[in-house]
């Protein structure tokens, strides 16, 4: 006898930050919870990313490449499917500023949202050359090891300035970066000046990412906190 299948019908919807699209969503399952909890005993960032991947490819079931939206697609998305399946309410335990005690705060999953303009931008580098700049993708990161091993936060800078160029334009041409070896790359961001580098790391430090302002008074000293969570890693 077959035994009857539960919880598989979608429930929910959400807009995807970067596109706007409306897609149709369920609550993750036991089998899609074990393999994360399984990946976060891990502390391996890949694994964890993978099966973060995993659980919204799952949970969606509207048509939709996991692996070419931006990180922050996939942040929001995530945190969306999460609320929906253990409880919109994250604690979360914060220090005061001023006496470092440790304080439980709840953050309302609903609540948060991300703030997207133009997906694309062009930076004019000379009067010959300019860069078309892209959000990232996780997909791109999982290529690169260098994103989870170095431990120098301007080796990491230089991946991802790298990752977010689309591709470089000329008077003559359009290459595209996906075309090019990576050592080709390298050398056309080395070649830089302080100041072309410069625009372009703007551009990634001021990528889009879910954020919450949360505002408390310690319960040992009762200071007043302002606290700007950002990026996923901030909210569980």
């Amino acid at each position: 006898m077959t035994l009857p299948l539960l919880n598989t019908a979608p429930k929910y919807e959400l807009t995807v930050p970067s596109t706007k699209q409306v897609v149709r969503f369920r609550p993750f399952l036991v089998k899609e919870q074990k393999v994360l909890l399984l990946a976060y005993e891990t502390q391996d960032k890949k694994q964890v990313i993978h099966a973060i991947l995993d659980t919204v490819a799952a949970c969606v079931v509207d048509d939709i490449n996991v692996y070419s939206l931006t990180t922050f697609d996939i942040d929001y998305m995530f945190t969306q499917i999460r609320g929906k399946s253990v409880g919109e309410k994250v604690e979360l335990v914060i220090n005061c500023e001023e006496c470092e005690a440790p304080n439980d705060i709840d953050v309302d999953l609903e609540q948060i949202n991300i703030e997207v303009e133009e997906s694309t931008k062009v930076i004019q580098l000379t009067d010959e050359v300019s860069v078309k700049l892209k959000y990232p993708n996780y997909s791109t990161l999982l290529g690169n090891d260098k994103f989870f091993t170095s431990e120098s936060t301007s080796e990491i800078m230089m991946e991802v300035i790298m990752a977010c160029i689309d591709s470089i334009m000329t008077e003559e041409e359009n290459i595209k970066i996906k075309d090019e070896p990576r050592e080709e790359i390298e050398k056309f961001v080395e070649s830089m000046s302080s100041t072309q580098f410069a625009m372009i790391a703007e551009f990634v430090q001021t990528l889009p990412a879910m954020e919450h302002t949360i505002d408390f008074n310690c319960i040992s000293c009762g200071a007043a906190n302002n606290r700007v969570l950002k990026g996923l890693d901030d909210f569980f």
